[in-house]
């Protein structure tokens, strides 16, 4: 039957070739009913027009233009819900021990018991910078950074072998600091909180309202450092009473401010009282060792005390002394500093915490990262 209505094997491959046009005829209509979504458009560049896209691959078929629009408000999105978003910040941990790295810097300053001073000053520096008050001259602070060369490479150290941020490894020296010189320190490593950024943007420095005011009092400085307490600002200067005045800075050689360079103590305040009277205006000279400064600070006062084998020239900031002695709140508290140990303790304590705290975005609550 087969072979009498399509004939010879001849017949048969035309049978076919009909069938399969048929077919094709068929199939051309349907791609023109259906529309192929993912062909790419006319302007992807020539020879590619049509070229099907990967529908796995949805930037196939999307300009530059909008694929940049998307990744940007991507990133944008993530960046505002990392800022919004609650986190559970008692699961972030740190990737140091702050025990591990006090010790480290304590065995740093054996070698130079200066540099725990030093390092304290650090600290002063940069929270006073955070909050627009970077210093520029000794009269504002006798820690300016052309002092602070030699410390640099023990934050070096521990941002290094911690794997910190060097704002983290200054508070924590910081912290080392007052615990080698005998200071007040277990409220502040226990209130202690990690996660500080590092940025080399300084905020832009503050200029008085007052054109005749050339720079900033220290209760004002003091202020900004956390919103400091009367008594925490009056506790926070005690900081001065250890290490000794920079010669390539202050012009000043072999001068201390109270004669005791390495211990941190209310002596402070019971100095200030005892000498109050004998304190006299000092003139920097110009000598060999301090010719390299362009300019001399004129605004020390000083005193000379009993020393082992000769009298020892102790050294204050004029603008010390006024506060200190001067400012009729701050002088009550100076009073009772130089008697009532705790009280003295509880503050600085306190405004230290607030010091090294002071104008960061977040800061995360401690954890031990071993347990």
């Amino acid at each position: 039957m087969w072979r009498a209505v399509c004939g010879t094997s001849s017949g048969r491959r035309v049978s076919c070739a009909l069938g399969t046009a048929a077919y094709n005829s068929v199939r051309q209509k349907s791609d023109k009913k259906q529309s192929n979504p993912f062909k790419a458009p006319p302007n992807v560049g020539p020879g590619r027009e049509h070229d099907d896209a990967n529908p796995y691959k949805s930037w196939q078929h999307l300009s530059h233009k909008w694929l940049l629009v998307m990744c940007v408000g991507c990133v944008g999105a993530g960046m505002l819900a990392g800022q919004l978003v609650e986190v559970d910040e008692t699961k972030l941990k740190p990737k140091f021990a702050k025990e591990k790295v006090i010790e480290a810097a304590c065995k740093e300053f054996e070698f130079r018991p200066d540099l725990a001073a030093t390092s304290i000053r650090v600290a002063f520096v940069l929270a006073a910078r955070r909050a627009g008050f970077p210093a520029e001259s000794i009269g504002e602070s006798c820690a300016v950074v052309e002092g602070l060369d030699d410390v640099a490479g023990v934050m070096n150290f521990l941002a290094n072998k911690f794997n910190g941020t060097m704002e983290d490894m200054v508070s924590l020296a910081a912290v080392a600091g007052v615990k080698y010189l005998n200071g007040p320190c277990d409220a502040i490593l226990d209130e202690w909180q990690w996660g500080r950024n590092d940025t080399d943007n300084a905020i832009s420095r503050n200029i008085p309202t007052n054109p005749d005011v050339k720079q900033f009092s220290i209760p004002t400085i003091l202020k900004s450092l956390g919103d400091l307490t009367d008594e925490e600002c009056v506790a926070l200067m005690a900081c001065h009473s250890v290490g000794e005045f920079h010669a390539h800075v202050s012009g000043i050689d072999a001068a201390t401010h109270i004669g005791k360079r390495f211990t941190l103590s209310p002596e402070y305040y019971r100095f200030l009282l005892e000498n109050e009277k004998k304190f006299s205006h000092l003139t920097v000279d110009r000598t060999e060792e301090n010719k390299v400064l362009k300019d001399l600070n004129q605004s020390f006062s000083c005193v000379y005390v009993k020393g082992k084998q000769r009298k020892r020239m102790c050294v204050f900031n004029e603008n010390e002394l006024d506060a200190m002695l001067h400012h009729p709140a701050w002088r009550n508290i100076v009073v009772n500093f130089a008697v009532d140990e705790k009280a003295w303790s509880d503050s600085f304590q306190s405004a230290f915490t607030k010091m090294i705290n002071s104008n960061f975005k977040r800061l995360r609550v401690y954890s031990d990262p071993d347990e």
